[in-house]
């Protein structure tokens, strides 16, 4: 919206994306020049404030060492710390350059062409599902180790969403499992912020499980410092204790929201009707096998039975026996976590989920469960870190805590006046919705050889497989597929940084013949690239919807909204376009515009009369107007958003709370996994493709990542990455603002080593030290505390950039990933995450 206080003066409704909450910003221009930018009240993500990172947007947008013009490499030699010789040139010899390449890929194979971006809107509204698809290519979901492989495969398979959340309005016990969520980290940090304290205030208990004492855990009631990568079984013990030692659990949520009462045989496979029907439970009425959704079945939970000659038990009894081995005893030397700790944690979590309690919630009576345990990538971004998320998901179904008040959630199961609603299974359990996607993905497994870089039909149960994305390119003579890389368009995606060691992911640049970094500075991928066009600052776009309920709205905020994002300045600085558009010029030049809207048609939803004519040429911003006409009628057009910012629609407590309200069931037993196994070897056998399927199990277990077991003198140590409020990712280092707050900072730019540690290894605070792993070696300045686990040095952030044409953040900070590698040995074998802890040495310089 634009609202005319005086002649140029006037404010902007614009969307921040310092992080991916996409809060919704004020924007306070006069004479041209934005002087001030403030939090949008009128905006349910931001409600009037903004973080440092939004605050902070304002200087970026004028940074001086923006890309401004296109630039060509002429120097053929690429490496880290290679001049590239650029060339300035027009952006007409720059999309001329840019067809001649893509053309050539698309008449002699598609699939040559490759896209990374963590551009979320463009990714998941324009690219993944329109103009990749027109293009030809299944090669654009190159996203990044950094995102949540683990985490998102987990949850689509366990809540139906994309994200782990838990109802702060009701919470009153949370153990924060290697996640900040509510301390200004995590999903909608500004609204999660002020209700966290909210909660606290009321009452809540916090536990932060974490090596490092973060943000969250110098906050909380009680810091658990756990040994890194041990997280699963620190969970599994937590459920035996109270599955196997204080008998406490939800029985009527087991019973009849899981497939808990499911008969597993000794095979794994569900027990079903004839053989191939729907899976049976044992039904105390009739003291017979029935299928699961008969009317007026009361399920057995427990016990071990025989049905036509099959020895047979519920996947909660197997469940049960599956973590008897967790004791605390055999926990705390793993986890180095005391078995007293670990029985209090369970007791105190069993207690505090009251389980048989109820609530009522705008006169619906509702199951009351007020305690959740929350995960993100801290405790999950191991070899086995799958597993370790799929454990969490079992400890909050043990005592029901799923979807109702006080409990874990998902993102938008349920949308405003039933838009949308959770799918579900053969077998009876929950899919996302639709509107998501992925709705049959890790049930239903396709044996055929894959043609994505990301061989998905080798790892069906992940999200995104950017690891596997590299590994190919780099070593495509390892490659199953029978085609190579061409082209590379990158955008706000730094590979370099954001991977692992940069000297391989040098290595994978050095493969791929034209490489295109659309970005707002030179980069370390621009350093490896052919051509770089200068990319529009968020501020400076027009995007209708950024908000997307799919990935980055929670409950939090209490209503579904749709807004609108604007370019706060007149025109763009120098000549930068938004990379898109450029795109989408491309397609026209090619040819392939007309199949690019017939997609839009689809994926948008468009509707008579405001469909796109394949034969007609559109702005985006006409598409974008057409788009919200037909979400909400000719009276809501894009003018409609400009004016007002946003549409909202409150949340009704079916859509808060869906549980109780829905059909589908949540699996505590994951028997497709089984199948999966099954599905993946066949085609790793076709491929003669070397694939690790132990993982795929019914129940998960606590597996040691490789670090674990090695701890070989000199390499003593384990290093860990941890996150700071004020960044996100690379993209925010080169920022002024942020800069100087990270150098205030006790932590931002070094290295944390614990007091005794350091004592032993002839360290001082303030010392400088280098951290060496078998992948690599970086230096920084130790800051030596308490708040770290003794066997762990942290470095934060993704700090340490080395590309000249970011001043600001050049030799900044340490950067962790160096000391990663990157191969099919040091990955999540089902969901492809990279493994981020890894054994290092210490010793002082000088």
């Amino acid at each position: 919206m634009i609202t005319t206080r005086e002649k140029e003066d006037v404010w902007i409704h614009s969307v921040c994306e310092s992080c991916f909450a996409f809060c919704g910003i004020l924007a306070h221009r006069q004479d041209g020049v934005v002087v001030k930018i403030d939090g949008d009240p009128n905006c349910p993500a931001s409600a009037g404030h903004l973080c440092a990172k939004g605050q902070a947007a304002l200087i970026s947008l004028y940074d001086p060492a923006r890309v401004k013009v296109p630039l060509k490499r002429t120097n053929p030699v690429k490496g880290i710390g290679v001049d590239p010789k650029w060339q300035e040139i027009t952006w007409d010899e720059a999309l001329d350059l840019l067809t001649q390449k893509l053309k050539k890929v698309r008449e002699e194979d598609p699939r040559k062409l490759v896209l990374a971006t963590f551009d979320h809107y463009a990714l998941g509204v324009l690219l993944r599902p329109v103009w990749a698809v027109a293009f030809g290519t299944p090669n654009s979901d190159w996203v990044g180790y950094y995102c949540g492989n683990y985490l998102h495969a987990s949850m689509y398979l366990t809540n139906g969403s994309f994200h782990s959340d838990f109802d702060l309005d009701h919470c009153n016990y949370v153990i924060l499992l290697g996640n900040q969520q509510g301390f200004m980290a995590g999903l909608n940090a500004n609204v999660a912020a002020r209700k966290t304290a909210d909660a606290r205030r009321r009452g809540m208990r916090v536990v932060a499980v974490d090596p490092v004492g973060t943000n969250a855990a110098a906050k909380a009631d009680e810091w658990v410092a756990i040994r890194p990568g041990t997280d699963g079984a620190f969970i599994l013990s937590l459920i035996n204790v109270l599955l196997n030692e204080l008998g406490c659990y939800d029985r009527e949520f087991l019973g009849q929201r899981t497939n808990a009462p499911y008969l597993v045989g000794e095979d794994g496979g569900y027990l079903k009707e004839n053989g191939v029907g729907k899976p049976l439970v044992w039904d105390r009425r009739v003291e017979a096998a029935v299928p699961f959704d008969k009317p007026g079945t009361n399920p057995t939970l427990e016990g071990s039975f025989v049905v036509g000659e099959i020895k047979c038990q519920p996947a909660f009894q197997a469940l049960k026996e599956h973590v008897k081995r967790y004791t605390p005893e055999m926990a705390a030397p793993i986890t180095t976590v005391p078995a007293a700790t670990i029985r209090r944690i369970a007791k105190e979590f069993g207690e505090a989920a009251r389980i048989g309690s109820t609530i009522t919630i705008d006169g619906k009576v509702l199951p009351y469960r007020p305690v959740a345990v929350n995960i993100y990538r801290g405790a999950g971004a191991h070899k086995h870190g799958t597993h370790t998320a799929l454990a969490v998901q079992i400890l909050n179904m043990v005592v029901g805590s799923f979807y109702v008040p006080g409990g874990h959630r998902g993102l938008n199961l349920v949308g405003p006046s039933g838009r949308w609603t959770p799918g579900e299974t053969v077998d009876g359990l929950i899919t996302p919705p639709s509107a998501i996607g992925r709705a049959a993905q890790y049930y239903d497994f396709e044996e055929r050889v894959p043609e994505e870089l990301g061989l998905r039909e080798l790892y069906p149960i992940s999200t995104n497989r950017s690891p596997i994305y590299e590994i190919n390119v780099r070593d495509h003579e390892q490659s199953p597929l029978p085609y190579t890389p061409e082209v590379l368009i990158v955008c706000r995606r730094n590979l370099m940084m954001s991977n692992a060691n940069p000297e391989l992911a040098a290595k994978m640049f050095q493969r791929v013949p034209f490489v295109v970094n659309f970005s707002t500075h030179l980069d370390e991928v621009s350093e490896m690239s052919d051509l770089v066009l200068p990319d529009q600052h968020f501020l400076e776009r027009l995007d209708i919807f950024p908000n997307r309920f799919t990935h980055t709205m929670t409950p939090h905020t209490g209503h579904f909204y749709w807004g609108i994002r604007q370019p706060v300045l007149e025109k763009p600085m120098g000549q930068a376009r938004r990379w898109i558009d450029v795109l989408f010029e491309v397609a026209d030049r090619i040819g392939f515009l007309g199949d690019v809207y017939k997609l839009l048609n689809n994926s948008l939803g468009l509707a008579d009369p405001y469909k796109l004519d394949p034969k007609a040429r559109y702005s985006m911003e006409e598409i974008y107007d057409r788009w919200a006409k037909s979400e909400f009628g000719p009276e809501r057009g894009i003018e409609w958003f400009k004016k007002n910012g946003y549409h909202k629609v409150p949340r009704s407590v079916e859509e808060k709370y869906p549980g109780p309200f829905i059909r589908p069931r949540f699996p505590i037993y994951y028997e497709n996994m089984l199948r999966a196994k099954e599905s993946v070897t066949k085609v790793a056998a076709q491929l003669n493709y070397k694939l690790d399927t132990a993982d795929y199990q019914a129940l998960p277990e606590w597996k040691a990542c490789p670090a674990y077991h090695d701890g070989t003198p000199p390499y003593d140590l384990y290093v860990v990455n941890f996150k700071l409020p004020f960044h996100s990712l690379s993209f925010t280092t080169q920022n002024p603002w942020l800069s100087d707050l990270a150098e205030h900072h006790p932590y931002a730019y070094k290295i944390l080593i614990n007091t005794e540690t350091a004592q032993r290894k002839g360290v001082g605070d303030g010392d400088e030290i280098s951290v060496e792993s078998v992948a690599g070696k970086v230096k920084g300045v130790a800051k030596v505390t308490e708040c770290i686990h003794p066997e762990v040095v942290g470095i934060a952030g993704m700090f340490g950039s080395w590309a000249k044409g970011k001043p600001v953040a050049k030799g900044k900070g340490v950067h962790f990933n160096s000391l990663l590698p990157m191969s099919l040995d040091r990955i999540d074998p089902i969901s492809t995450g990279v493994d981020s802890c890894i054994r290092v040495k210490v010793s002082p310089i000088g």
